[in-house]
Parts: C-alpha cells; structure tokens; sequence
C-alpha cells in the first residue's frame, strides 16, 4: 500500500470477531502487530488440510512455534503483505488471490553478483537473471518501440511466432530476465537445436498449438468461480444475474474449452514421445516427458483426470441449457439426495399399498400437487365404512374424498427435504465440479508450463532457423581470473533493423571488447569511445550489441558469424534525449539520473551503452562530466562500455589512455569543388578502429533541408571555433614543452610556425 507520509489514519482495521487484528497504521508507517497468518489462515482462505505457504513461513521466527511473530530481517515485508491483504480485502478479491497461495520472496537482483568473489563459481551455481530495468526496455526498443509505442520493428515482433497466449507470456519474461548461468543457455541452446532436426514434426505441432485456449487464464476462472470461500460470505454469493442461464452457458464452455485443450496438450506430448530418444536438452526432455515414465519428466499424466471428467456430465447438454446434471458417482451430494428422493417415494408407494389392504379398496390412490402431493383418494362407497382414526380429511371432490395421515406426512416431508437438496445441489452443481477440478490445480498448471516452455522453444527454433542471414550459436564462457569478461561479435546484424529497413543491404559489423586481439600493449581496454559522422550508425551500433547481448543469453541463435562472451549481469543504456515535463526534470537532469545509476550499480560484468551524454548542457560542463564518466568506467569499474560522443577533445584526452579503445564508424568524404561547406558524405556503416576527426554535421543539416544561406554561415563561424581551439591546444602544447627539463627547440619552433599558421 503506496501512501504519503502522514496520509494514514492512526486507527486499526478490525478483523472479524474470532481474529486478531494483523497489523495497525501510524502516520506515514505502517507496522506490524502479528504475522498475517490470521488473515492468511489456511481454512478460512487458503483452502482444506493446507498449511500456511512455505515463503510465508520461512520469514517467521523460529523461537514461535506457531509462527505468529516476524522474523528479525523479514518484519518489513510481512508488513508491506499486510498492507497488500488490506487492500485486496477492501477489493473483494482477497479471497480468490490468497488462496492460491502463491507467494515468491523477492530478492535484489543485484545484490549477489556484488558480494561475489569468485564470478566462475557464481555464475556456474546461479539462477540469477540478466537485469533489464524500464529504460533499458524503452531504449533497445525490445517490447515497444519509440516511434508511436506499438510493437513494429521491436525485438519481440521479430521473434515472436509462439501459438498459444500463454507462451507468449512467457517468451516476454524469457526476454526482459534472460540467463546468466552459462550451463542453463547452452540447454536452452541444446533444445533449439534438437528440434531443428525434427522439421517434419513442427507444422503438426503448431497445428495442435493453435488449438489450444488460454488454459492459464482459464485455469485462474475456474478456480475463482470454484471457490467455496467465494460462495460461502462474497457479495458474488448474494447477487442475483439477470440473465443467469447466458453466464452459467459462459462458464460451462469455458470449463468444456479447457477440457479440450487439454486433451490437445496430450496429443502434443505423444508427437513428441516419437522423438524423444534422439533429444540432447534437458529441459526439452522434461516438459514433454510424463511423470509418470520418468522422475525428471515434468508434465503430469493427465489421462484418468481427463477419463473421468469426460463422464461426469453430459457435455452437450450442459452447453446448450447452462445446466450441469452430474451422472452417479461424481457428486456425492447429489447421489445422496437422488437416493434419499427414491427411498422417500419407494416408501410411500408401500405405505398406499398397506392402506388399500386395508381398507380393502385396490382403487386408492395419490393425489395433489407440491406441498399437498400425496393425498390419499378414497371413493364415497368405500367412506361409509369406518376409516382409521388417522385419516385427516384435507379436500373433497364429487363421488371421492381425500386424506392425509401423519405417516403420509411425515414421509412427504422427508421427501421435500430430499428433493430440496437435490435442487440445492444442482444450483451448486457448477461451483462444485469447478471446486473438484481445481484440486488438481498444480497438475493442471505443470502441464500448461510445460506446453508453453514448449511452444517459446519452438518459436527460438524457427528464428534461429530462418534468419535474414548467417545465425550462430553463441558461445558463453565462464569468466577467469586473468581475463574476467569479453564480448566478440563478429559479422553481426541488428536482429530487427535488418527486416525492417534494409533487409540484406544491412552491414554486418565486428564489435570486440576485452579480447585477446583487442588488447593494448599494457592492458585491456573494456571501454570503447566510439565516434562517427552524424547519422553514421553510432546509436544503431550501441542497440545492436545490447540486442544481440539478450539474445545470446536468452538461449537463442544471434545473426552474426561469431558470438562469444562472459555473461552479462546487467544492460544498462543512456541513449536517446528527451525531458520529463510532469515530473519537472530537464532533459540533462534525465540523462544524469541515468547516468548516477549505471556508476551505483554496474560491476565489471555489465553491459554499459551511453550515447553522447553532456549534450543536455553547456559544452565544457558537458565534456567534463563525459569526461568524468568515461574515466569511472574505464578504470575503476572496468565493465564493457561502448560510449560514443561528439566531443573530439575527450577522444584526444583518452587517445593514449591504454584503458580505453577508439573506434569510429567509417564515411567517405568527396568534394567537386574546393568549398569545404560542399563536402558531401557518403556512410559506410563500418564500426573500425581509430577516431572520426569530424562529425559533418553541416553534412545532416543539409539533408534536413536547411536553407543554404544559413549552413554557410554555421560553416564559416565553425571554422572560427576550430581555430580559437587548435591555438589554445598548440599553446598548451607549447607551455608543457617549455617546461619540461630538456626543452627540444625544434619542436617548440615547430609549434610556434602552426600557431602562427592559424
């Protein structure tokens, strides 16, 4: 519960008579009194015989053998639980959320790769994820684009081809939290590989995939409407639908719907059974090798469960009237009733039969409707004789009279309270059968877990397959002490630039960080400046290596000739510009907030991309923090950096800096005439080693169309800039030279002819 400080009533929420209240609320702090076990009580919420969840037990101490007092490190989020139960109670959904009892711990994603002394061993053992926070999302435009927010020429839209909704889902928590354990990608690797080799069976498994519902979705209604908790106190309980029939017909399909896909899903899992022995993968063989068979097999035998379901109802009939009518043996309450209805009418039958003995009148009959159903009818001939004490008269009619007794009575009642229950139970027939499948949850959901690992696998298989270009599987090395991370791109595409826009006129490029080649004479450089023409590919660049980098770790083919590297802990990006208006931050104060969380959180195995940061502000403040940047990165956290900018004085300072490594993307320059503004650039799109000496940005200015009066006027003044700034570092040079101990002349006089020159 998010609530500004002072926003909180100081009072406490009271529970029902028989609980204790779970937590109260302060100005501002909200605290708590006891563990939420006495909201989170099984019976009440979670369901029958189930004990409180395991998460929730673990963070209480151990001193309580009841466990109603927080754990030492854990009073803050069984607090912050508390907060969320109160929310959900005054929702109305409390009930049908917590008594899934899914909770998870959260950790921070970071905190174990910091305390890490040995990565090697770390990331061999880890189930850590890669960590992609929102502004990395937003700028590798990986769910959503930046142009108008849609999925078009996104990573997703290039490589989603799953069949089912709920493996699309997962293939978007597959691409925001990829891996970093090198063993379970190269499995991941191995399955996409495995069904590679098995083409002729896809197109029959996509066929089935189509076919099958959201069960995810489908599996959560039925436990909602399944719920006894539900039915028992919620407002749902007590409201009275206008057109009943529609929503029960609803939610019968819906159940009906499920019981198919299920079906499908076994198909699904014989297909694959065929195939099975020539498979490498281990979590391939898992999802689709049944429990039964094998103990590390995943996906439940859903055969019996389905068998029996098939028969506890006439399917079509429920469909088309809305009504469950469950045959014998399924529901016990209504079997019961059924045979106390029999019994009741079996007896009364009898008991007319023992009257006309007795009065001797074999014409007797039952008469009456509802309540008054049962009477005896005793024709006037027979009335003259004298009739049992018993016989209460009840109504008359010519040439017959009729009775009750209090047997008769009796029976009825018992008969009316049979059938009574019986209706009761038809009325609650749905919630039941619903609430009997839903028993069954964890095996329902193993098998639609296990369908949708199926289903992302496949559709990494068909894009790692069907490439605009050469794909390679990426090698993940362990990082070592004397060569801790590296990145080694070879021939590698934009996954989606290259369908979007240039298809295969697409360059491919060479990015190389921390490799053997690439290491200077006294060191390896981690940090690449990289500078360029404007429009050059720069920025195209950075997204490319980020890309490739999720990619890679996700447990996919990349397009490239040659992908290696150490696992990468955590993208971070600065890329793009642009202001927060509502929250009242600049764009340079954007930019430097994202800047201060890549230096507080990237270690030596991040992924940094910063695109031309300082541009929000004054040049030389601007260069100076850049400056400031690059040196933090480069030196002291020493992560993989590519870090392009425009300002040429910080590619000077750096040039000799064995730390960092130049590169530029390539251009060529043509001139027909000796005006220097006329100079027209032609790009390459090829990232190379060295600093560009321009950016040619009047070169961008006159493909904007700006008037041509005006670029010659920009040139002329940038030609005055460059020569204030060459005399100002030539003078320098001049001034250290002087100083040194052993001032060579020549080189001073030679410095002196330039300075003269300009």
């Amino acid at each position: 519960m998010v609530l500004s400080k002072g926003k909180v009533q100081g009072r406490k929420f009271p529970q029902s008579p028989n609980e204790q209240p779970a937590f109260h609320l302060k100005p501002g702090v909200l605290c708590v009194l006891s563990l939420p076990l006495k909201i989170l009580n099984p019976k009440p919420t979670l369901a029958e015989d189930v004990m409180l969840p395991q998460v929730l037990k673990g963070m209480t101490s151990e001193s309580d053998s009841i466990g109603l007092t927080p754990g030492e490190k854990s009073e803050l989020a069984l607090s912050a639980l508390g907060g969320c139960v109160f929310y959900l109670k005054k929702c109305l959904i409390d009930q049908e959320l917590l008594s899934m009892a899914n909770f998870e711990e959260y950790i921070p994603l970071d905190s174990d790769m910091v305390n890490a002394t040995r990565p090697g061993a770390f990331f061999s053992k880890t189930s850590q994820r890669m960590v992609l926070d929102s502004v990395t999302l937003n700028n590798l435009e990986i769910f959503l684009n930046g142009t108008n927010g849609s999925t078009e020429g996104t990573l997703l839209e290039k490589i989603d081809t799953c069949h089912t909704p709920f493996g699309k889902r997962l293939l978007k928590q597959w691409l925001c939290a990829p891996l970093c354990n090198p063993s379970a990608i190269n499995d991941r690797l191995d399955a996409i590989e495995d069904l590679m080799v098995v083409p002729d069976k896809i197109p029959e498994l996509a066929d089935l995939l189509k076919k099958l519902p959201d069960l995810e979705r489908l599996l959560s209604k039925i436990h909602n409407v399944g719920s006894p908790l539900k039915s028992q106190n919620h407002p749902d309980s007590r409201a009275i639908m206008y057109e009943e029939t529609t929503y029960s017909k609803k939610k019968i399909i819906d159940f009906l719907s499920a019981l198919e896909g299920f079906k499908v899903m076994c198909k699904i899992i014989g297909i694959m059974e065929e195939v099975i022995d020539d498979f490498k993968s281990k979590i391939l063989k898992q999802v689709i090798t049944l429990q039964t068979k094998n103990p590390e097999g995943r996906f439940p035998d859903l055969t019996v469960e389905l068998n029996r379901w098939d028969t506890a109802f006439d399917h079509e009939k429920a469909r088309k009237t809305g009504l469950i009518t469950p045959k014998a043996g399924f529901d016990s309450d209504y079997d019961q009733a059924l045979a106390d209805i029999k019994e009741n009418e079996q007896s009364l039958l009898e008991y007319l039969e023992k009257q006309r003995s007795r009065i001797g009148c074999r014409t007797i009959v039952y008469w009456g409707i509802g309540r008054n159903r049962y009477q005896l009818e005793i024709p006037e001939n027979f009335i003259t004789r004298n009739l049992p004490e018993e016989y209460e008269l009840k109504s008359t009619k010519k040439g017959c009279k009729r009775y009750w007794t209090k047997t008769i009575e009796k029976k009825l009642a018992n008969l009316i309270n049979a059938e009574e229950r019986r209706d009761v139970s038809l009325k609650d027939c749905m919630r039941r059968l619903f609430y009997n499948f839903d028993k069954n949850y964890k095996n329902w959901q193993a098998a639609v877990e296990c369908i949708a690992v199926l289903d992302v696998l496949l559709c990494l298989a068909n894009y790692s397959r069907g490439g605009d270009g050469p794909m390679c599987r990426p090698v993940i090395l362990l990082p070592k002490e004397d060569a801790p991370v590296f990145l080694d791109l070879k021939g590698s595409r934009h996954p989606c630039i290259t369908k979007t826009f240039f298809g295969a006129e697409f360059i491919p490029n060479d990015i190389v960080i921390g490799c053997e080649e690439e290491e200077e004479e006294n060191g390896k450089a981690y940090c690449v400046l990289v500078t360029g023409p404007n429009m050059g590919g720069k920025s195209t660049l950075m997204r490319q290596a980020g890309l490739l980098a999720v990619l890679a770790q996700m447990g996919c083919y990349v397009p490239a000739e040659v992908c290696r590297l150490t696992p990468i802990d955590r993208v971070f990006t600065r890329l793009g510009a642009s202001d927060r208006i509502m929250s009242g931050e600049s764009t340079f104060f954007v930019e430097l907030s994202e800047t201060a969380s890549i230096l507080t959180h990237a270690t030596a195995h991040s992924l940094v991309l910063v695109d031309e940061l300082g541009r929000g502000t004054a040049t030389f403040d601007g260069t100076a923090i850049a400056s400031a940047v690059v040196k933090e990165l480069a030196e002291n956290i020493k992560c993989r950096t590519l870090f392009s900018t425009h300002y040429h004085s910080l590619v000077e300072d750096y040039s000799q800096n064995v730390a960092v490594r130049l590169g530029h993307m390539a251009c060529m320059v043509e001139n027909e005439c000796e005006d220097p503004s006329q100079e027209t650039i032609t790009f390459l799109y090829k990232f190379i080693k060295g600093a560009c000496p321009k950016s040619y940005g009047f070169n961008a200015a006159r493909l904007a169309n700006l008037p041509e009066e005006v670029i010659q006027k920009g040139h002329r003044k940038a030609r005055e800039f460059e020569k204030i700034t060459n005399s100002l570092r030539l003078f320098r040079e001049v001034c250290l030279a002087s100083e040194r101990s052993t001032v060579d002349a020549e080189a001073v006089h030679k410095l002196l002819t330039m300075i003269e020159e300009l």
